[in-house]
């Protein structure tokens, strides 16, 4: 585990143990769930990888239907990976009348990326 000069204790050459004990902590309670792999299995697919970066580029909510025409995909099959988006928590969805609005999920992301370097 790599040390910040702030949790260092020079004097005996190792991280103090509070730094220790906290860093355990952080990483027992974050830990890789089938939810997580569920996650990073749907973004394998070519189109919910677009579909998931275009929305994370907006920032915020888009209608299915500028989604579709932005990605050139038809609205079935785009239905269909907007539903796995969102089964996996990767976006959420808002419905308005008559159009649907999609936006990242912002908790399930900022857990993915904590796995992703956590490790490294």
């Amino acid at each position: 585990m790599a040390a910040t000069a702030q949790c260092f204790d020079p004097a005996a050459g190792q991280p103090y143990a509070c730094c220790v004990a906290r860093q355990t902590r952080a990483n027992q309670a974050l830990k890789a769930r089938q939810r997580h792999a569920d996650a990073f299995k749907a973004l394998s697919h070519l189109t919910r990888l677009q579909i998931f970066f275009l929305l994370a580029r907006r920032g915020g909510e888009l209608p299915a239907g500028e989604i579709a025409t932005l990605l050139k995909v038809p609205g079935p099959t785009l239905s269909h990976h907007l539903n796995l988006l969102h089964q996996v928590q990767l976006v959420q969805r808002r419905r308005d009348q008559r159009n649907v609005y999609y936006s990242v999920q912002p908790g399930m992301v900022s857990e993915m990326v904590r796995l992703l370097t956590a490790c490294c």
